[in-house]
């Protein structure tokens, strides 16, 4: 037992003394950046349904169809940075990636038609331009990396870093269509009316892991001070994201209803970026 102790004592102490030296090599370094990212959701939703009549007993037939597409903007963004180096070149790097680009796209026109009975089949079609896609993506990213530092030159140096990323997104986009009809006769005749609503959607939030990849050029300016641009790869799966309506006073119909109507379904979004950045650091 004295023995144990004795060998346990002695690898406590040797464990410091390698220690000593390691600790006097380690720093970190904290900073912030402006980012100029470029999302790579491009993305396609056909909405495709039987518009209805009220009353339903004078309905024949109907049709409307349109394809909407969804497109991130580059935009800018914020980033924040946790450096910390074992020795001069190798460490552990935290980062935090935050953006909220606009989404856009030319969408179809939105074509409809309805075949109804009056005093005689009758059949009412319209094409409607549609307003391109408006809306935004709001995109958190946290990642964790390993990080290699080489110096180039005197107070420069070139760094490349990798590793697990964790994304989180939501997005809220126009516009999806949708048209109800009404038959009425008034005295000898009928008459159709009836409206489209052109409707918000939304999609997320969800959560999803990937992966990170960049390079960064860094110039220590003044003491404890650190200048950096760094471009950098975010990638991540593709996946099917349930979409549903947006509230709205103009809306009078029930959303469940609508959304029931025209089938509503999922929009594949992609949450990979690339991004380019500028940042400071400082050394601690």
């Amino acid at each position: 037992m004295k023995i144990h102790r004795n060998l346990a004592a002695l690898l406590v102490c040797a464990l410091l003394a390698g220690a000593v030296p390691l600790a006097g090599q380690v720093r970190f370094e904290l900073g912030f950046g402006f980012t100029m990212v470029g999302p790579a959701l491009n993305a396609t939703y056909v909405n495709q349904y039987t518009p209805t009549l009220t009353p339903p007993d004078r309905y024949i037939s109907s049709s409307a169809s349109q394809t909407l597409r969804v497109k991130g903007k580059t935009m800018y963004g914020l980033n924040g940075f946790f450096n910390l180096f074992f020795n001069e070149n190798v460490g552990l790097q935290v980062l935090a990636d935050y953006h909220r680009p606009g989404l856009g796209g030319a969408n179809t026109a939105y074509d409809v038609s309805m075949s109804f009975l009056a005093f005689e089949p009758e059949t009412y079609q319209n094409s409607i331009d549609w307003p391109e896609t408006d809306g935004s993506i709001t995109e958190t990213t946290f990642s964790l990396n390993g990080l290699l530092r080489f110096r180039v030159a005197t107070d420069l140096y070139f760094s490349l870093s990798g590793g697990p990323s964790v994304f989180h997104l939501e997005g809220k986009g126009g516009f999806i269509g949708y048209t109800f009809f009404n038959l009425e006769q008034v005295a000898d005749e009928y008459q159709l009316t009836g409206g489209t609503y052109q409707m918000v959607y939304r999609f997320g939030p969800q959560t999803k892991y990937g992966m990170n990849l960049g390079i960064e050029a860094s110039y220590e300016a003044f003491r404890s001070v650190i200048l950096a641009f760094d471009i950098r790869w975010f990638g991540c799966a593709k996946s099917d994201l349930p979409l549903h309506l947006v509230e709205d006073d103009i809306i009078t119909h029930p959303l469940p209803e609508i959304e029931q109507a025209i089938g509503l379904g999922s929009l594949e979004v992609n949450p990979s970026y690339f991004r380019a950045g500028l940042a400071i650091r400082f050394i601690f």
